[in-house]
């Protein structure tokens, strides 16, 4: 009796979905150049998929769950918890591990053609914006210093991103504390870590 059991697994059909969507674009998303980047028939393809739009769905998906702006276990309350969410937060970015920049932009890219995904991209951005102004809140900024500063952080960094500025890990971290002091304000900083020292007190 022949194997019925699929040769490559739907993550690895996902996977090489997500790699060309990311190199090529989503027009060479298709079932045949995947099997064919695979190196194998596209019968296995429909052992877990019904189509490419299901394909299509899963790979969203696996975008709005999988890449992750602001982790969501940073929900600071007090100013110091806001200090070492931020620290947190920009050294999430640049490990680029649950973030992956070039998914997202070709998330994006893929937005500019569907409108679909160009709503689930600005779903995306107010959840992403929010959480940030909640940091930016907690730091003991008002509301409309908050605002702003999410907005004009996010912005830059989806904005480094989309202009694929090529720097070193190294680079990045050596430009992590001004990049902090500039997009969160030296005040709001340092009247952070002075309640920080009182709590310790």
């Amino acid at each position: 009796m022949a194997n019925l059991v699929p040769k490559v697994s739907a993550e690895q059909w996902l996977a090489t979905a997500r790699l060309t969507l990311i190199e090529d674009g989503i027009d060479a998303v298709k079932v045949d150049r995947l099997a064919q980047r695979i190196g194998v028939t596209r019968g296995g393809f429909y052992h877990h998929f019904a189509d490419r739009g299901d394909l299509l769905e899963r790979l969203l998906a696996d975008w709005e769950t999988n890449v992750e702006f602001v982790p969501t276990e940073l929900k600071p309350v007090t100013a110091a918890q806001a200090l070492e969410a931020i620290d947190a937060l920009v050294a999430h970015l640049v490990a680029e591990q649950r973030y992956d920049p070039r998914f997202d932009m070709a998330v994006r890219a893929w937005a500019h053609a569907d409108p679909k995904i160009d709503r689930s991209v600005q779903r995306s951005d107010l959840r992403r914006l929010a959480a940030l102004e909640n940091v930016f809140l907690a730091l003991g900024c008002d509301a409309e210093e908050s605002l702003v500063r999410a907005r004009v952080f996010y912005f830059h960094q989806i904005g480094y991103y989309a202009t694929g500025l090529e720097e070193t890990r190294q680079q990045r971290v050596s430009h992590l504390q001004t990049y902090v002091r500039i997009l969160c304000g030296e005040g709001n900083l340092e009247r952070a870590r002075k309640h920080g020292r009182k709590a310790r007190a």
